[in-house]
């Protein structure tokens, strides 16, 4: 029997196997299997990059994932935030190029990693840990029995059935295991999409994450090496569609139009994809013998940057709880973990939730006097003390306690 079953091979899935293998002391790292539906590793289709802020980076060098990465990650030092579509000739030299910004220290408020570096880095701290693994196989039924959780089980070898203390689900929004537990799902209508691209800037980018505000969606680029962007822009999915298929050129151009020239011209540098945008909320994230992590518990709007996020702080905040359960001698399924998971993680799932949904509502569906509204108090607040509150916010840690977002592992002191 094992005492935690992650279900999930992707970046969630890894990192949280991982990071609880960490909480396992003094019992033994196997007692953690990780089920994954792909037999296996799949060579990335694409070009789409994580953004992880500083809290994150601290969580994932305590692991040893930091220098297993093939790249260095690209630091995000400064934040840009405008309203709007860009200014054009005098207004151009009359307006800040930014409502909001805030700049780091010495330190880089974040990093942005390329996925398939961060998969591969993780794969090769996994593969350290002694954890179990199942592949090529997917859950078929789940319940509840006497304190453990039965997983009926379908994988190369034919039907298999796992008894385990708890399982962290992990298998995305749109969660089998959370369907099959009855937690409940509250989506939003899927009206955007999202292009996600690499764009190449004329000018370099000065190491600043960028974000226009714009009627229709969300404009973000994330600094990469050198003159590289990632893109993520939210649109209606009609616009989205178009632009799609649009030929190089009048993409190019509609992102000229969009960002303005301020980093010259933006030529495209990847594949372009199309990502539909349901942001969804579950009321619980717990079930006896159950919790979730990752988009399983929280599909948050990408404006932000903080889905991947969230799920560092599941892990870590569920890492401790898992310590400290096993210390007093009880198993990883006893209901006071799942209670205390629960309600440490409600303050930042509706914080964010809430934040970036009412922004990209905010900007994307409402006048354009309410919208130039709030564009000047994003300028107001870039001139009050309290701006400092996003720098904590984006820099992680703030809403979300934990060893592993302190750069410590479970149970450490310092």
């Amino acid at each position: 029997m094992h005492e935690i079953t992650v279900i999930g091979g992707g970046l969630t899935g890894l990192m949280t196997a991982t990071a609880l293998s960490f909480a396992m002391t003094p019992q033994p790292a196997a007692k953690i299997v990780l089920i994954d539906r792909a037999a296996r590793d799949a060579t990335p289709a694409d070009e789409r990059t994580t953004t992880i802020h500083a809290a994150g980076a601290r969580m994932l060098n305590a692991m040893g994932v930091w220098d297993r990465l093939a790249k260095p990650p690209s630091p995000v030092m400064r934040v840009a935030v405008a309203e709007g579509t860009p200014p054009t000739g005098l207004e151009a030299r009359r307006r800040p190029a930014s409502d909001l910004s805030w700049q780091a220290g010495d330190a880089a408020l974040g990093y942005v990693v390329a996925n398939g570096d961060l998969q591969d880095a993780l794969r090769a701290t996994l593969e350290t840990r002694e954890v179990d693994e199942i592949r090529g196989t997917v859950v078929t039924g789940w319940q509840a029995e006497a304190g453990m959780a039965g997983l009926s089980l379908d994988g190369p070898d034919g039907d298999l059935h796992l008894r385990t203390a708890l399982v962290v689900a992990c298998d995305g929004a749109r969660s089998a295991m959370a369907e099959m537990a009855g937690l409940g799902l509250r989506e939003e209508r899927q009206h955007q999409t999202a292009i996600v691209t690499t764009l190449h800037a004329e000018r370099h980018h000065q190491d600043t994450a960028w974000q226009r505000f714009l009627q229709g969606g969300p404009f973000a680029l994330m600094p990469g090496p050198n003159h590289e962007l990632s893109l993520v822009w939210t649109l209606p999915n009609a616009d989205a569609a178009r632009l799609i298929d649009a030929d190089e050129a009048v993409f190019e151009a509609a992102c000229l139009e969009a960002f303005g020239p301020r980093l010259g011209y933006l030529s495209l540098a990847g594949e372009r994809l199309a990502w539909p945008l349901r942001p969804s909320w579950r009321k619980r994230i717990t079930a006896p013998g159950l919790v979730l992590a990752g988009d399983a518990a929280h599909a948050i709007h990408p404006l932000a940057g903080q889905g991947y996020n969230l799920a560092l702080s599941d892990a870590a905040v569920l890492a401790d709880l898992l310590h400290a359960t096993l210390r007093r001698g009880l198993t990883a399924g006893h209901p006071s973990l799942r209670n205390a998971y629960e309600s440490e993680r409600l303050q930042e799932r509706l914080a964010m939730t809430g934040a970036t949904s009412g922004l990209n509502r905010l900007f994307s569906d409402t006048t354009p006097a309410l919208r130039r509204a709030a564009g000047i108090g994003f300028s107001v607040l870039d001139r009050m003390p309290g701006k400092s509150l996003f720098s904590d916010i984006a820099e992680g840690g703030v809403l979300a306690d934990a060893a592993l977002l302190k750069g410590r592992l479970p149970g450490a002191t310092s």
